[in-house]
């Protein structure tokens, strides 16, 4: 079956505060718009029909959409039923159309499926949820318990229905030549004076379409950001739920409130994150490894049984089997750590390749620098990559063994075996198993008496 979604992303939304449109508005690292879109992407035979209004170039420069994705303007927001109309002629024949909103980015495949298979059995699914403080939302109107009359915007109704605790969510799915004969029907005979998208529940039932209701259990689906601290909401639930989620396949998680995830993240069973981790981007973490609290991981491989201590930056790198890094170590520009490999606290690792058990244990700086296999680099060493105008690298072949406080200014390369003494200014290539000293001879004078 093909499916269209239409998605409602015209308002300017002026509680949230700034210039941009609301939809833009950062859940979990991007636009949640994004999130949203992202979801429906997942369905085969789908389409996306974007309706845009205020700041409509600024929507399509900041969403990635696929190739089969619709944009239509509403250029006057005259309520809910207006959006859809304008969106109701890029529409395909026989698809079943799903109503969703940019500013509720949270609903599941799951869900959405659930809504779609009922739409595709000639029905008007509806999306409902009990809300114990239900100001705000539309009241679900029943006679009996399978069926829905009507929906009442809260202006509407009176002060029993406003006693009810099921809401709708504005989520529904209908077959696409159904909502095309029911939208034309919505009148604006309201207290807004607005063509409401909810009229056609009555509407429906007027013209023998079944309005049945998928009950959600957990509300946090069709939450939606309005303000600044529903958006802080929206946030929490979103890193919730993934949080869960990971919990669920195996993985230990220190604090589910504590963790916060800005892209898409797989992690291997048996591993632990601790609290006040962010992951950025694109993220692969294997089985057994161990997080500490603070770190940051941005769009990186992470091999099994990786250590990686308090407070550690690891960004668009590869880490291997067993490694430890940390705490407070970076490595990042596409470095690569092979198996056994440690980089400890306070080094940093850029653009450099670290052979199998090498190792940086303390205050060092390794740029355009590659290291053999057990590599040993004593605290306080750096490779002077740079002189000002070009980036030079600098090499270290199987079992170099450098001194503390050693300066490698690259150009250079250290063979196979290899020493510098610490304190070492090295300017020139060492030969395998030689010992280069290159620093000033100490003289020690007597201090004259006064």
């Amino acid at each position: 079956m093909n499916i269209d979604f239409i998605i409602l992303a015209a308002g300017q939304g002026t509680r949230m505060g700034g210039d941009s449109p609301k939809v833009l508005a950062n859940l979990a690292g991007q636009p949640m718009l994004q999130n949203l879109i992202n979801t429906t992407n997942s369905f085969k035979k789908s389409k996306r029909i974007l309706v845009v209004g205020y700041k409509a170039n600024e929507v399509k420069k900041h969403i990635k959409t696929p190739k089969n994705t619709d944009w239509v303007k509403q250029n006057k927001q005259l309520g809910t039923a207006h959006a859809v109309k304008q969106a109701l002629s890029s529409l395909r024949k026989g698809s079943v159309a799903v109503i969703l909103y940019g500013d509720v980015p949270l609903v599941s495949a799951a869900t959405l499926k659930k809504l779609i298979n009922s739409a595709n059995q000639n029905n008007l699914a509806l999306l409902t949820f009990n809300k114990d403080n239900p100001s705000g939302y539309g009241r679900i109107l029943r006679k009996n318990k399978n069926t829905i009359d009507s929906i009442v915007e809260e202006k509407d109704a009176n002060a029993s229905q406003r006693e009810i605790r099921e809401v709708n969510s504005g989520i529904m799915a209908i077959k696409s030549n159904s909502l095309a004969k029911l939208i034309p029907m919505v009148k604006n005979k309201n207290v807004a004076k607005e063509f409401l998208l909810t009229d056609i529940v009555e509407l429906a039932n007027n013209n023998k379409i079944k309005v049945k209701a998928l009950l959600l259990k957990d509300s946090s689906e069709v939450l939606g950001a309005n303000n600044p601290q529903e958006l802080h909401d929206l946030e929490r639930a979103y890193q919730r739920s993934l949080a869960e989620n990971l919990i669920r396949s195996g993985v230990k998680v220190a604090d589910s409130s504590r963790l916060d995830v800005r892209g898409a993240i797989e992690v291997g069973r048996d591993s632990f994150i601790d609290v006040n981790s962010v992951f950025e981007g694109i993220n692969r973490i294997g089985r057994r490894v161990s997080i500490g609290p603070g770190c940051f991981i941005s769009n990186s491989i992470i091999n099994n049984d990786v250590v990686i201590h308090a407070n550690s930056v690891i960004e668009d790198s590869v880490v291997g089997r067993e490694c430890e890094i940390g705490p407070f170590a970076r490595i990042r520009g596409g470095t690569e750590m092979e198996s056994g490999s440690e980089l400890g606290n306070f080094v940093e690792a850029n653009r450099s390749k670290i052979g199998k058990s090498s190792k940086a244990k303390h205050l060092t700086y390794l740029g355009d620098a590659t290291l053999g296999n057990k590599v040993n680099v004593g605290a306080g060493t750096i490779t002077c990559n740079y002189d000002g105008e070009k980036k030079y690298k600098t090499v270290a072949e199987d079992g170099v063994f450098i001194g503390s406080n050693s300066s490698l200014v690259a150009p250079v390369k250290l063979g196979k075996g290899s020493y510098t003494g610490a304190g070492s200014v090295i300017t020139k290539n060492v030969g395998s198993g030689e010992l280069a000293v290159g620093r000033g001879k100490q003289v020690n004078l007597k201090r004259k008496k006064k």
